[in-house]
């Protein structure tokens, strides 16, 4: 992999991120970019540039402007290591996505897991809702530079650092102003975006104050306003998927389906042939991306107060509220003959008969809405002690409050009454003619069902780091600390009527952490042999005392070798793990979710009923992880890296509240208590009603036990093992053309080599590698840069691999997809130097060639996907952007 990305680069390839040493665009000096090379700390807690043994890849303050993302999250997913699985704001069909009720976004490393990369900010924790970290809280302007460590570091930061992790590095050098306001539409139409923003920063002698805010406001994208997003996907080449549910319905007598006219009355009752059905769409007027408004603000401040003594502090807010509209509610209904508009059938001499029907006339949609609202503040103390010894304490406090609520759920109590109803006043009228009162719809569809969660983090540090002894290759150093995390989360419940009051179930969590860690520098410069021009080794110990979880310790050993100048090996080695969240093991809600499931053998979805709620015997997950790989720099020009990881992952969490693409893995689950059907099926739906759970989403089908098929318990199971393998690579080269002329290349990319997964723990592994929702095979990205005078263009090619599509039968392979977007910037004040501060005007086109997402053979689904797969393709299309940022 090595020699194939040397030969890119030299054939003109480019990636975008450089490993370690600042940003992988090319940098200029100005206002928001210091002279001085950066430190990178992230994956150590000594201070030594690189986390010895691994590699961290660096998205610069030039990165994130280059980017054109209005938020950060956007920026840090043009990594390719970063796969869109699980917690994202379009797609919440995997692991974890059931939780993610405020349809936030966070960052999942090589597909491991949303739960299993760790974000920090400027090195500590961030309070959260107890599920992820959203890295959108800080607003782009207020973030110095991005650093992504792909490597397991639990003996360095405790819990969820299982695949890496990722610390946002505050400004704390813009010294000016910085303002900047962008409009970025979609040329399809029916999305929309803007964003403003204005930094102020002020550098003084021993210190510096910087504040940041941004606005963004981003509109829906309905499913309605793309074409792919359909139950009727034969003219793609796909199944049809359309439903029964419809207005006008499908009556059922026994097994034998009528088509209704748009009226039903007496007068038409023979109107209606055995064995048709209406058919329609499943999921019309539902929102594949939500709207969404963020406020973020975060500020930094450093003061020193003697040469051996300085203070800080950084602290932000941020507010994102979102509105997503859903599908309509379908069901099968039972129709009693008591109903006051009930329409016999000819020759029919029962007394109630089905009705599939969709009430998408009756009521509106029932909206979800809320925000996620959180704060922090961070002061922190920097004290040089004796003998190049250093003292650091910071003490954190945050607050979040999560919220997601809707109001217009159907009633089934009050649903079945007005069926059952001989009187037209309280009747509801299941046959088109729209005779339902006002008052009996606006009982029915009077359901409220709110989320809130409420969380609290007061997180301490105090560690002590310098030299030891010197040996002849360096300073042996040592670095200790200790580690306090208290943590409190109420998860609240409303549902039924709106006058019912939220239920909260409060929480608490304590760690009590200890770390040491240790460098110890062989050869160095003094004493430098042939082959051997510099060799570090390191080792690094953790313990941590969960108040609910149990302690763990994990040990972590790295090396890097020098055996000539510019060429650098390494190899890490260690153990993680990752404690269950609170929702996880308490649950964020204790109902059953009626749903409909991707059928693999074609056809409409399956309608199923799935178990959400505590599981107090949840246990922590444990992985061990080791890498090796090479830093080459064979030019001043030119830089290579490449790294094989090794991830295998024990007694992971599988949470399939929402994987409804779950019966495609049928056959691996059995023997597990997670998939039933028929009796054993209608047996745990029973004992769930006995229990006093409700039904949300779809009710049962008239109420009646024996229509119940399907069953999946959605709790969190310490259910799985994984093995992930792989290489990242990356590779810049840039060049000099001429006075004002530079070009820059990069060339990055994740290729998976193993992706096993045993969904029980004594199951064998099955390969999972390249299957449609599971981390795929390859993705690459390709950025060039040219700089020509006030000139600069930027074109980048985003590969999304091809992979198979195993939810139908027989399977699809899914083409490969690769997006080009080109950059146009100005810089204004160099063609006109009148111009006051420096300006610039950029102009963006996105997805160039306006290519749909690669057409996916699956039904449209509620949590996402549907004709194309929202985890590896974006619906948006081709988008038009145009920005000006101003400093001064």
């Amino acid at each position: 992999m090595l020699a194939a990305s040397s030969l890119a680069i030299l054939a003109g390839g480019q990636a975008q991120a450089q490993q370690v040493a600042g940003a992988g665009e090319i940098a200029r000096d100005d206002q928001a970019t210091a002279a001085e090379p950066e430190i990178v700390v992230t994956g150590s807690r000594i201070a030594t540039g690189t986390p010895v043994g691994a590699t961290a890849t660096v998205l610069g303050r030039q990165d994130i402007v280059a980017s054109g993302a209005v938020t950060i999250d956007r920026v840090i997913r043009e990594l390719p290591q970063v796969f869109d699985l699980g917690v994202s704001e379009n797609s919440r069909a995997q692991s974890g996505g059931s939780g993610n009720i405020v349809y936030g976004n966070t960052i999942n490393l090589r597909g491991i897991g949303p739960y299993a990369t760790l974000v920090l900010i400027d090195g500590h924790r961030v309070v959260n809702n107890s599920r992820s970290v959203d890295p959108s809280v800080l607003p782009t302007l207020g973030v110095e530079r991005v650093e992504v460590v792909a490597n397991g570091a639990s003996a360095i930061y405790g819990s969820d650092a299982v695949a890496g992790v990722v610390n946002l590095i505050p400004r704390r050098r813009l010294d000016g102003v910085e303002a900047f306001a962008r409009y970025n539409t979609a040329t399809q139409g029916g999305w929309d975006e803007w964003a403003a923003g204005a930094a102020f920063g002020t550098v003084f002698e021993g210190g510096q104050l910087m504040v940041a805010y941004e606005h963004v406001e981003r509109s829906r994208l309905s499913g309605d306003d793309r074409d792919y997003f359909t139950s009727d996907q034969r003219r793609f080449g796909g199944n049809d998927y359309r439903v029964t549910n419809c207005a006008p319905g499908t009556l059922f007598i026994g097994n034998t389906s009528y088509a209704l006219p748009a009226q039903y009355t007496p007068a038409n009752a023979g109107a209606i042939t055995p064995g048709t059905s209406n058919l329609c769409e499943g999921n019309p007027g539902q929102d594949l991306i939500p709207q969404q408004k963020y406020d973020s603000v975060n500020a930094t401040a450093s003061l020193a107060v003697t040469d051996g003594l300085e203070l800080k502090v950084d602290g932000f807010y941020s507010r994102r509220e979102f509105d997503r509209i859903p599908n309509a509610i379908g069901s099968r209904l039972t129709v009693p003959q008591t109903n006051a508009f009930f329409v016999r059938p000819p020759g029919f001499t029962g007394t109630s008969y089905n009705l599939g029907y969709s009430f998408i006339n009756d009521a509106p949609l029932d909206t979800s809405s809320g925000f996620a609202e959180s704060w922090q503040v961070s002061p922190s103390v920097e004290v040089s002690l004796p003998y190049q010894w250093s003292l650091d304490a910071l003490i954190s406090y945050g607050e979040t409050r999560d919220y997601s609520g809707s109001t217009r759920g159907v009633d089934n109590a009050a649903l079945n009454a007005a069926l059952a109803s001989s009187n037209p006043a309280t009747a509801f009228d299941p046959y088109g003619l729209g005779r339902t009162q006002q008052g009996v719809l606006d009982n029915i569809f009077d359901q409220v069902f709110l989320a809130p969660t409420n969380g609290k983090l007061l997180f301490m540090e105090a560690g002590i780091s310098g030299p030891l002894f010197t040996l002849p290759g360096g300073e042996v150093k040592l670095a200790l600390g200790y580690e306090r995390q208290d943590f409190e989360v109420a998860l609240g419940n409303g549902r039924g009527a709106a006058t019912n009051p939220i239920v909260f179930r409060e929480f608490g969590r304590t760690v009590d952490s200890g770390y040491a860690e240790l460098l110890v520098p062989l050869f160095g410069p003094d004493n430098a042999t042939g082959g051997i021009r510099s060799l570090d080794l390191t080792a690094a110990v953790r313990h941590d005392k969960y108040s609910d979880a149990g302690n763990t310790t994990n040990p972590q050993f790295g090396i890097d070798w020098e055996p000539i100048e510019d060429v650098k090996l390494r190899a890490s080695y260690g153990t993680s793990f990752r404690a269950p969240t609170i929702p996880e093991i308490y649950g964020n809600s204790n109902a059953l979710f009626g749903q409909q499931y991707q059928n693999p053998a074609g056809g409409a979805p399956l309608l199923g009923y799935t178990l959400a709620g505590p599981n107090l015997d949840l246990g922590p997950e444990t992985a061990t992880t080791w890498s090796v790989g090479a830093d080459v720099d064979p030019t001043d020009s030119l830089r290579l890296s490449v790294t094989y990881f090794s991830v295998e992952y024990e007694n992971q969490v599988i949470g399939l509240l929402s994987n409804l693409g779950l019966l495609a893995q049928e056959a691996q689950y059995a023997g597990t208590p997670v998939i039933f059907r028929g009796q054993a099926a209608r047996d745990r739906v029973a004992a769930a009603l006995a229990a006093g759970l409700p039904v949300l989403n779809q009710p049962i089908p008239g109420g009646d036990i024996n229509n119940v098929n399907l069953f999946v318990d959605g709790r969190g199971l310490n259910l799985g093992r994984s093995v992930t393998r792989g290489i990242d690579f990356n590779a810049s080269w840039s060049t000099e053309l001429g006075p004002d002329d530079r070009v820059g290349l990069n060339l990055s990319g994740t290729y998976l080599t193993e992706y096993s997964v045993a969904v029980a723990p004594e199951a064998d592994l099955v390969s999972q590698l390249n299957v449609i929702f599971q981390p795929l095979r390859f993705r690459g990205r390709f950025v060039a840069t040219w700089d020509h005078g006030p000139f600069t263009f930027r074109t980048l090619a985003t590969h999304v691999g091809g992979y198979t599509n195993n939810q139908i039968q027989p399977s699809q392979q899914v083409e490969a997809f690769t997006p080009v977007d080109l950059t146009l910037t100005w810089r204004v004040r160099e063609s006109y130097a009148r111009v006051p501060g420096g300006l610039e005007l950029t102009a963006e086109v996105r997805n160039l060639f306006d290519d749909d997402p690669p057409f996916v053979n699956i039904a449209p689904s509620g949590n996402g996907s549907g004709g194309y797969d929202a985890t590896a393709a974006n619906p948006i299309g081709r988008q038009v952007a145009i920005s000006a940022r101003v400093s001064f």
